[in-house]
């Protein structure tokens, strides 16, 4: 369907498309019975209960040398003068010599307690950190860990319980989450050429278990500053930020994870820059519950982030970015491609601060052929299962952990004040942009069950403008379920002359106008349906059952089938998709290791006990808690929606019939 441009016929007539009032009935009262139908979405990544920091912060910036409070140096011992010969800039390398003379310290997690002051730099030089210490000679205290939420206080006096390297820098006997302590400012950077020359590697247990949760987290850390390092290998997150205010991500690798790349929840004031993200089982870059600075503003666009995401490339991963309440996130000036998905922000999960989501804007990326279907490469073939050491991490393999339509990317599920503009969005197989409806009862919020999916705006950006003048069409440039108010796409553009929609039926409009099979333009003030089509959600339904290992086919599901390429799509010159989906990039899990010890291989003692033996002190074992549970991702709730739609098109049914 061709989309009217900017401009254009007011096709709202006097702003009376009309939702009757037995349709809009039907479906609040299907959204009210779904907390006793479906219960909470399943979890599968649990954190304490957790909350937005004041705000009183400020972006940090790095650091020179010359402007730190203090110098900490970290090297390994294979770090020898030949080593550093090797580093092809001279001032970089005269600057590696000059620090090698200084190190006091092999591990990170070492240097990080022996801050004393305030705005100091740890300089990590070239190698791979293990950071034994974290899970072999400090295993007392964690020994009784059983898999459940770590509270804070845990995390300052046992981090390693969950971390390979913790930043903590609020006292726990306060009542805030202010730091307060040598750890604010704190900035630690690798040396050398690329990111990748200093890296902080996972990797599993003698019996195939993951080593660690997390590679580096920073809780209550303000101004924390990570800079030109690789994070790899690790059961959750490679980079996590936790209740901070004020950081910066620069320059930073994370990948082969089995769920985020980077993760930031409750934080203000970030920046994340020139990072690269790929082969993690959900998503390259995760800012959840970002700090919705802005749940009170109406308008879009805005001058005030909670996190800023620029110069980035996310790809080969289950979902570019995703972003359960992921408000007030700037995400510009990146390359979002060959995911399953690229770029993903929902609505769905209880107890998730800042729900729902709002005030998202994407602006002049590039989001291109998110094809890749690693559910029927890996999940489904079976490689996912078993002992993660088995599964083949280190080689690409990615395991996602929640479902999206593989060929998608842009999707929106039920959101607020979203702005998507001046974005190059081609070669997404299946569609360029959905957008669906999230009723808050999926929350376990009863007062609006139309709180989502509203006043969210596309604007001017080109659908199928492949490199090179290539024309690469989306497979339908926008999907939409017809739901929400002041929702408005204007001044798109297609590369075959005609933005393309999932429009079926004419809409409802005032006497006298001709139906139109669109999308409702800005100009005349976006959508007005508190209601939409139940019969597009309930394509949802079918999908709604995937579990990695328990249904990683559900029955009359397409989303995992591979759509094909759209007509008329231009392939550039030698273009080897096998390449382009399946490259192989591994990584050495023996690198870095010290006598031989486990983590990365089978080769360490037969019961998988990397201790290092003697009296081991006893501690209370840490508990499951019941409360702030929270998914990896909000595409869990998927499972929610699907119940909205099978309810409501049964009901719906039955209500025509009874006025027909």
């Amino acid at each position: 369907m061709r989309q009217q441009g900017r401009g254009g016929r007011d096709r709202r007539g006097e702003g009376t498309w009309r939702a009757g009032g037995r349709r809009m009935g039907l479906v609040v009262a299907v959204g009210l019975v779904l907390s006793g139908l479906i219960g909470a979405p399943a979890a599968a990544h649990e954190e304490r209960a957790s909350q937005f920091p004041s705000g009183d912060g400020t972006t940090p910036e790095h650091r020179t040398f010359d402007e730190a409070a203090d110098v900490i140096v970290v090297c390994k011992d294979d770090v020898s003068p030949g080593r550093l010969a090797a580093i092809g800039d001279p001032a970089l390398r005269a600057f590696n010599q000059r620090l090698l003379a200084d190190c006091a310290h092999q591990h990170i997690q070492a240097a990080v307690d022996a801050v004393e002051v305030q705005g100091t730099n740890i300089y990590v030089l070239p190698g791979v950190y293990r950071e034994q210490p974290s899970w072999d000679e400090n295993a007392p205290c964690t020994q009784e860990y059983d898999d459940g939420v770590v509270e804070y206080d845990l995390i300052v006096s046992c981090g390693e319980v969950i971390n390979l390297v913790t930043v903590a820098g609020d006292d726990p006997d306060d009542d805030d989450i202010i730091c307060d302590n040598q750890l604010c400012d704190l900035q630690i950077e690798g040396t050398g050429e690329r990111p990748e020359d200093t890296a902080l590697r996972g990797g599993f247990k003698a019996d195939g278990s993951w080593v660690k949760h997390n590679g580096i987290k920073a809780d209550r850390a303000d101004g924390f500053v990570l800079s030109n390092m690789a994070f790899q290998v690790f059961r959750e997150n490679a980079i996590y930020v936790h209740e901070t205010d004020g950081y910066l991500l620069d320059r930073v690798v994370a990948s082969h994870n089995d769920l985020y790349g980077i993760l930031t929840f409750t934080s203000d004031h970030g920046l994340i820059r020139d990072c690269d993200t790929y082969f993690n089982g959900d998503s390259g870059i995760y800012p959840g519950s970002a700090a919705n600075v802005n749940a009170d503003n109406p308008t879009a666009p805005l001058t005030r982030w909670a996190v800023e995401i620029t110069g980035c490339q996310t790809h080969h991963n289950a979902l570019g970015f995703s972003g359960s309440a992921g408000n007030s996130v700037w995400f510009h000036d990146n390359d979002v491609f060959l995911n399953a998905a690229g770029y993903v922000t929902d609505s769905f999960v209880p107890n998730h601060p800042g729900m729902p989501q709002d005030h998202a804007f994407l602006e002049n990326n590039r989001l291109f052929m998110n094809n890749v279907n690693y559910v029927a490469e890996y999940v489904q073939a079976g490689r996912c299962g078993g002992d993660p050491a088995d599964r083949g991490y280190e080689n690409g393999t990615v395991c996602p952990a929640f479902p999206v339509p593989v060929g998608t990317g842009v999707m929106i599920a039920g959101g607020n004040n979203n702005l998507v503009r001046d974005n190059d969005i081609f070669d997404n197989w299946r569609q360029g942009a959905m957008q669906f409806w999230v009723p808050s009862a999926i929350r376990d919020e009863f007062e609006d069950q139309f709180d989502t999916s509203n006043e969210n705006q596309y604007l001017d950006n080109r659908m199928g403008f492949g490199p090179g003048g290539l024309e690469q069409p989306n497979g339908v440039d926008f999907w939409w379920d017809e739901q929400g108010t002041g929702n408005c796409w204007q001044g798109n553009t297609a590369v075959t002359g005609e933005v393309t929609t999932n429009a079926t039926v004419p809409i409802e409009q005032t006497e006298g106008q001709v139906p139109f099979t669109g999308f409702p333009d800005c100009d005349s003030g976006g959508s007005l349906f508190p209601v939409g089509s139940v019969a597009k959600s309930a394509q949802l339904v079918p999908c709604a059952t995937y579990d990695r290992e328990d249904q990683p086919a559900p029955p009359m599901c397409d989303w995992f089938d591979s759509p094909e390429a759209p007509a008329g799509r231009q392939a550039p010159a030698g273009e080897d998709l096998d390449a382009l989906f399946w490259p192989t990039v591994a990584i050495d899990l023996t690198e870095g290791l010290e006598d031989g010890e486990v983590p990365g291989g089978r080769d360490g003692d037969a019961d998988g006990d990397s201790s290092t033996g003697g009296d081991q002190d006893e501690i209370e074992p840490v508990p499951a808690s019941s409360r702030g549970v929270l998914p990896v991702t909000g595409a869990a709730g998927i499972l929610g929606l699907a119940a909205v739609a099978l309810l409501g098109a049964g009901s719906l049914r039955r209500r025509r019939a009874d006025v027909g």
